[in-house]
């Protein structure tokens, strides 16, 4: 069994939601996450797509290797979050696969905010309703990070 991280405290995932909604032209301010040396490592090597759903990519606050955004409101992608909670609680049943990455969405978030499981790093995308209406699936917009997330290596499998 994969020893168990601490998930994002849920104050922190609101103040990410709050900082990635916002419509100014400036820097994205993105709360940069601190991974693992492993993690570090296979989030630096991933080469995002220049565009997502049309938006150009913007600069982010603080830069770093670990977080990328794009449009406004920001699309905003955080490698090497943390965990999320013990599996065995039942999360594993809400994991939803799209277009073969496992996703497991953040239960009552909006913005709609999904982390991928079952590789080396875990990467969390945060989409702003104004790109996925309440109730819609966000798979085309999760599909865009396919080729670069993809590039992350699997954890054997049955890991999480």
């Amino acid at each position: 069994m994969i020893p168990a991280r601490s998930a994002v405290p849920l104050g922190a995932a609101l103040g990410l939601a709050l900082l990635v909604s916002g419509c100014s032209g400036g820097p994205v301010q993105v709360p940069v996450p601190t991974p693992d040396a492993t993690a570090a490592a296979a989030c630096e090597a991933l080469s995002y797509p220049v565009k997502v759903d049309g938006k150009e990519r913007r600069e982010t606050d603080p830069a770093s290797p670990y977080v990328a955004a794009w449009g406004s409101p920001a699309i905003a992608v955080r490698c090497g979050v943390a965990r999320p909670a013990d599996p065995d609680s039942g999360l594993i049943e809400r994991v939803v696969t799209v277009d073969g990455l496992d996703w497991l969405p953040v239960e009552g978030d909006r913005p709609s905010t999904w982390t991928l499981v079952g590789r080396t790093a875990y990467v969390e995308v945060t989409i702003p309703q104004e790109y996925t209406p309440a109730g819609s699936p966000p798979g085309e917009l999760l599909t865009e990070f396919t080729s670069a997330l993809d590039a992350l290596p699997k954890k054997p499998e049955g890991q999480f």
